[in-house]
């Protein structure tokens, strides 16, 4: 529900079309749950990280066990993107967009 939200604000902003209508109320609503969601991610990137030793490969890891362990550094490389992309970016933006006092973002 949010993301199409801020597709028709933004457009609502650029070309003047109607201000869409929240169902939620406010953006902050869904942002506020999307960033617990963030944070329990980044709990348990923070627990994976700690179950293999930063990744710490064993002596004997075989190519398959390599392969896991830089695919889980790169999907938290990703997640860690994403997380900063809305949480930074995206959602202040949002907040500025649709007015609602209070969001300087």
């Amino acid at each position: 529900m949010l993301f199409p939200y801020i597709v028709a604000l933004e457009t609502h902003v650029r070309k003047g079309s109607p201000k869409p209508h929240a169902p939620f109320g406010t953006a902050r609503n869904p942002i506020r749950q999307m960033e617990h969601e963030h944070e329990s991610a980044g709990e348990a990137l923070a627990k994976l990280r700690e179950v293999t030793c930063d990744y710490a490969l064993p002596a004997d890891a075989c190519p398959t066990f390599i392969a896991m362990y830089e695919d889980l550094q790169r999907m938290e490389g990703d997640l860690h993107q994403h997380i900063h992309l809305e949480n930074n970016i995206l959602f202040p933006r949002v907040v500025d967009l649709e007015g609602v006092p209070g969001g300087e973002g």
